[in-house]
């Protein structure tokens, strides 16, 4: 089976997803440098630059999916990466503070706005039986192409004569991302009399309570990013270079497996139950992690790490998968990106809130913060998949019993 879909078009949407992937790479890599030392800025104020951005995701999500239904997936996302790659351009003209904070939050409202375009022209694109493991594979491309870039940007940082080259050449590459999407067909905006009411989705409460409860199965996210990195500095006796050790073999692993775990993730059903199971994994792993309390052998304490690394590793590939799953499976055929949006919310409020309270209740209480961190985590377990049941709706797509006919062919 080859990694590489044979239909153009979605080899066309694998291009888009690298061009992306290897820019954001080169920006979000070396940002924190170039804010500090080419505009100034101190790192303080660069993260609370970022947090804002993210707190823009919110908002984006909500409202540029429901602008995609109404005119058009394709026609969005090549707005919003033109508009994007503008802005990077602008980030050699800013010095001052406040144009800092103008630009860096318009700039997260486009990032986050492009998700649930992206993930509506996959639905467009893509049978449904073939949407989960699409959304894998670009997600694979977007690991290797951000590692690629993160390479980029090491190089970059190296003189401080070339930091401008950081968001410049971001800028080149997504407007490469936004040429491409004008190669692929042109989806159809909603006629009115079928569009949803505004804002249906997060009116929806059954749907939303999915969307909360994958939001503690993502846990994951800043657990592997942020909790287990200050773990690792402040409370084991593993050495520093244990951090980047287990985020490049993170990274690894999700490129390697990301593909091969969406298998049974591709109906409501299936991805409920397989988000159930990657609750289970997740507890595990917090678990592991907690046991490096009880030793201050190096060796020993590495060797839990690696394991608990490797294990939560098997839970984002594993609930990744089923959030794909479900947000297809729930989303109405009269507004799917507006409840794609809607889902991407279960990742957007772990980047917000995530680090720090996840951080905050590890360091603070020990073993005894793992141990509620799972627990929490296998409550939302027992709940996911009555929930996603109850929130499925009668215009909800069908489930399709057939196997999946793989997207990349023989």
């Amino acid at each position: 089976m080859r990694f590489i879909p044979s239909e153009p078009d979605l080899r066309k949407l694998m291009g888009i997803r690298l061009a992306e992937s290897v820019g954001k790479g080169v920006f979000m890599s070396g940002n924190v440098i170039y804010f500090t030392l080419a505009v100034g800025l101190s790192p303080a104020q660069v993260g609370l630059g970022i947090s804002a951005a993210s707190l823009a995701g919110f908002t984006a999500s909500l409202l540029l999916g429901m602008v995609s239904d109404r005119i058009g997936a394709r026609r969005l996302l090549t707005i919003l990466f033109v508009a994007e790659a503008v802005g990077f351009t602008l980030y050699p003209l800013v010095h001052s503070l406040p144009v800092f904070f103008a630009l860096i939050v318009v700039m997260g409202f486009l990032e986050f706005g492009t998700g649930p375009s992206m993930a509506a022209l996959i639905g467009t694109l893509v049978p449904p039986e073939n949407r989960v493991r699409m959304r894998a594979v670009m997600r694979t491309v977007f690991n290797i192409g951000f590692s690629i870039g993160s390479g980029i940007a090491a190089v970059a940082v190296l003189g401080r004569d070339v930091l401008d080259a950081i968001p410049l050449s971001t800028a080149v590459l997504i407007a490469v991302a936004a040429l491409l999407v004008r190669f692929l067909p042109a989806d159809r905006a909603r006629p009115t009399a079928v569009r949803a009411k505004k804002f249906s989705a997060v009116r929806d409460l059954r749907f939303v309570s999915v969307v909360g409860l994958s939001s503690v199965l993502a846990t994951h996210v800043n657990i592997v990013l942020v909790a287990l990195p200050l773990w690792v500095l402040t409370r084991t006796s593993a050495p520093h270079w244990t951090v980047p050790l287990m985020l490049v073999l993170n990274t690894a692993f999700v490129i390697t497996f990301q593909v091969r775990a969406s298998r049974g993730a591709d109906t409501l059903s299936g991805a409920s139950r397989m988000a159930r199971r990657s609750g289970v994994w997740l507890a595990a792993a917090c678990g592991i992690a907690a046991v490096t309390t009880w030793t201050s052998n190096t060796v020993v304490t590495m060797a839990v790490l690696i394991t608990a690394l490797l294990v939560f590793s098997v839970t984002e590939v594993m609930q990744s998968a089923s959030a794909w799953g479900m947000a297809y499976g729930l989303a109405p055929e009269r507004a799917p990106a507006e409840y794609l949006g809607t889902f991407d919310l279960h990742v957007i409020s772990q980047n917000v809130v995530g680090p720090a309270l996840l951080s905050g209740i590890v360091i603070a209480f020990g073993a005894w913060g793992w141990g509620l961190i799972a627990a929490v985590v296998l409550v939302a377990a027992a709940l996911i998949v009555p929930a996603a049941q109850r929130a499925r709706r009668p215009d909800s797509p069908v489930e399709d019993a057939a196997p999946a006919v793989p997207v990349a062919g023989s």
